[in-house]
C-alpha cells in the first residue's frame, strides 16, 4: 500500500515537472538567447521539494530536460511493473508506453512550430492587410448602413 502511494506521488511530481518544462520550452518561441529551461521551477509544480539532490543536479545539468524527465517516467513505470505494484497485463502496459511516446511526438511537433519564425514577407503582408481593413471598414459601413447605431456595431 505504501509503495503504491509512493509510486503515485512520484509519478504526479514527475508529470507536473514535465508539464512545466514543456510549457516553458514552448512559450520561449524562437528566441535563442533566452534560457527557458532554467526557469522550469518558476512554474507552479506539485511537491517540487520532494526531488532528491542527485535528481535535481542531473536535471539542472541536462540540456534535454524534457527527454530526461520522460525517461524518468518510463523508468518509474517499468520499475513499478517489475515490483508488481499494479496487476495490469503486458499489452496494456505497452499501450501506456505508446501513449507516452505519442505525447512526446506531439511535443516535438509543437516545438517545431513554436521555434519556426514566420517569414518576414508574410508578416508584413498580414500587417498591411490589417491596416487597410482598419482604414477602409468605417467609411464603408457609413455608406452601406443607414443607422448610426448599426454602423458603430458593425465597425
Amino acid at each position: 500500500e505504501a509503495s503504491v502511494e509512493c509510486f503515485q506521488a512520484t509519478l504526479v511530481r514527475l508529470v507536473s515537472l514535465l508539464n512545466g518544462c514543456i510549457l516553458i520550452d514552448l512559450s520561449a518561441g524562437f528566441v535563442s538567447d533566452e534560457k527557458p529551461k532554467e526557469r522550469a521551477f518558476e512554474m507552479e509544480l506539485i511537491d517540487a521539494e520532494a526531488f532528491d539532490e542527485d535528481s535535481l543536479t542531473a536535471f539542472h545539468e541536462s540540456d534535454q530536460k524534457v527527454e530526461l524527465i520522460f525517461q524518468w517516467i518510463q523508468g518509474l513505470v517499468v520499475e513499478a511493473c517489475n515490483d508488481r505494484l499494479f496487476s495490469v497485463s503486458q499489452p496494456i502496459v505497452a499501450r501506456v508506453f505508446q501513449e507516452l511516446a505519442n505525447g512526446m511526438v506531439c511535443y516535438h511537433q509543437a516545438l517545431k512550430i513554436a521555434k519556426m519564425p514566420l517569414p518576414f514577407p508574410y508578416v508584413q503582408s498580414v500587417e498591411l492587410i490589417l491596416l487597410l481593413h482598419w482604414i477602409i471598414t468605417p467609411p464603408l459601413m457609413c455608406m452601406w448602413v443607414t443607422s448610426p447605431l448599426w454602423t458603430g456595431i458593425l465597425t
